[in-house]
This record gives C-alpha cells, sequence and structure tokens, in this order.
C-alpha cells in the first residue's frame, strides 16, 4: 500500500473533520478512510486521530504529521512544476566554455538575446584559450564549447562563425613596412603572440608552415595571454601581431592600430560549437539549436 496514498487520505480527515467526510471528498467507503487511518498509526507508532460522534480531531502528533506533510506536498507540486519546466526548455542552467574571440565578442550579444525571450534559464560562461576550454569540456564540466578549430575525437562539432586573422601594427611601424609585405619580410619583425594552446596561434603557425616558414623562425618578442594585452602591446609598439578582425574592429576605427596587407598569406578560419548527447536539460538542446542557427546569420 502506498505511504502516500495514506497520507493524501488523512489530510482529507483533517481538513474534512470527519471520516464521513473525508471519504466523500475522496469518493472512499467509510471503513477504507479508517483503514488508512489506521495502516498510519500502527506505522508511525502514535494516535493521529482523535475520533468523537461530531467528528474527528487530531492530536498532537497528528497536528506535527499535518504541518510537515503540507510542506512535503508543497515542495513536491514545486519539484514537479520545476520539472517540468526543465522539460520545456522554460528552465535550467547551460555550462557554457569558450575560446577568448566568441566569449569576449560574439557570445555576449547572442546569450543576452536568447535570455530576453528566455527569462528563466541561467547561463554561466566560462572563457580561456581553445586547448583549456576543450579540456573542461572533455572532463565534463561544460554542456557546450565554442573554439577555434574543429576538436578531434566523436564528439558533435559544427561549424559557426568565420573567423580572419590580421597583421596588426602601429600605424607608424605599418607604413614603414609598406603596403604588401610578403611572409619573409614579417620574419625580421618582433612578434606579438598568443600562448601555442590559443586556437588563434596555431592558425597562425600553420598559415606560416604552409609557406614553408616554421614556427622557429618567428621572432616571437613578446607572449601575451589575452586579446586586450596582444592589442595594447601592438598599440605600444611592441611589435606586430596577427588579430582576429572581431577583436581589432575597434583599435582600427580609433586609429590606434592599422592593419598591414598580406596578399599571399590570408588566415582565415571557422569556430565550431561542440557538443555531446544526450544535450540535458531541455534548455541545452535549445541553445544549441539557436547557437548553431546563429552561425548562419552572423
Amino acid at each position: 500500500m502506498s505511504h502516500w496514498q495514506s497520507l493524501s487520505v488523512f489530510l482529507a480527515v483533517a481538513e474534512e473533520g470527519s471520516l464521513s467526510g473525508a471519504a466523500k471528498r475522496l469518493d472512499l467507503t467509510q471503513p477504507t478512510v479508517s483503514f488508512h487511518i489506521d495502516n498510519l498509526e500502527k506505522k508511525l507508532g502514535c494516535p493521529l486521530v482523535e475520533r468523537a460522534s461530531r467528528g474527528t480531531s487530531l492530536t498532537v502528533y497528528g497536528e506535527v504529521l499535518y504541518a510537515n506533510t503540507r510542506k512535503a506536498e508543497a515542495m513536491l507540486k514545486s519539484t514537479e512544476n520545476q520539472l517540468k519546466a526543465m522539460t520545456s526548455g522554460a528552465s535550467g542552467r547551460i555550462i557554457l566554455g569558450a575560446s577568448t574571440i566568441p566569449a569576449e565578442y560574439i557570445l555576449p550579444g547572442l546569450i543576452a538575446a536568447h535570455l530576453r525571450t528566455n527569462p528563466a534559464i541561467e547561463v554561466s560562461l566560462k572563457t580561456g584559450d581553445s586547448q583549456t576550454v576543450l579540456d573542461a569540456f572533455y572532463r565534463g564540466e561544460l554542456s557546450i564549447a565554442v573554439v577555434g578549430s574543429r576538436p578531434p575525437g566523436e564528439c558533435e562539432a559544427h561549424p559557426l562563425w568565420q573567423d580572419e586573422l590580421v597583421l596588426v601594427a602601429h600605424p607608424e611601424m605599418a607604413a614603414r613596412l609598406g603596403e604588401s609585405p610578403s611572409p619573409e619580410d614579417v620574419l625580421a619583425l618582433p612578434l606579438v603572440a598568443r600562448g601555442e594552446s590559443s586556437g588563434s596561434m596555431r592558425a597562425v603557425f600553420d598559415a606560416f608552415s604552409a609557406h614553408g616558414i616554421g614556427q622557429d623562425r618567428l621572432h616571437i618578442a613578446f607572449q601575451v595571454g589575452g586579446n586586450e594585452a596582444l592589442k595594447a602591446a601592438i598599440a605600444s609598439q611592441a611589435g606586430v601581431g596577427f588579430v582576429s578582425r572581431w577583436a581589432v574592429a575597434d583599435g582600427l576605427a580609433s586609429g590606434r592600430l592599422a592593419v598591414i596587407p598580406l596578399p599571399a598569406m590570408k588566415i582565415v578560419r571557422r569556430f565550431y560549437a561542440v557538443s555531446r548527447p544526450p544535450l540535458v536539460p531541455a534548455c541545452v538542446k535549445a541553445f544549441w539549436e539557436y547557437l548553431i542557427a546563429s552561425g548562419a546569420s552572423l
């Protein structure tokens, strides 16, 4: 016999004030109601209901059981509503990891727009270079990862937005280089660079390698951890550097930085959204679909 069934009968007796009233409310016979009350009293080892000719009243033990059963019922109802919201995608938490360019320049606006139509959802955005984000994803710490190169393995990776890495310098340094320097000309310049685990730097190294130029021939004078530090160092004439078009737009608009055209070496890459099934709760699946759709619109 269900313990919860007996408790629902007990609640009806407490609120109706009689066995007959509870029986009528629950569409049960009065002996069935009495049986449930007797079952609870035997199970709990104390009298719960005082029976009288004019009805029933709760004992001190019954009062405690009634108060706590009502709390449990409210908690169950709240849990039921919460689970329904989660399974419908209306609520839940999304833990998202992204490399620095999408985390700083693309995703904040997309997430804000998604939250405006899904206000009960919580999003946590963690950032790092591509390898750090992928490591966290493989450890199961992230629902979805967005990185600057297609990852190996069996996880699902979907191409998103295109990114171009351009050679950037202080305007005075750019003027000294002329209009169309070759990749070989860049070798003589001090280079400000992100760390090797950065997806953007892997793309840069691959581009030079395609021109027969090994990483060891690059004069990396200054290594930094993020895009803002990269732009600040270049603007201070510490050297030239390869920066995402997404990240350099403000520096170009202000005149603090200038693009050095490299017609012979255009570095274009894609960002990828990475996930693994199942995408739960439902809000994660809904955000994944929203993310994939954004890749076609930006």
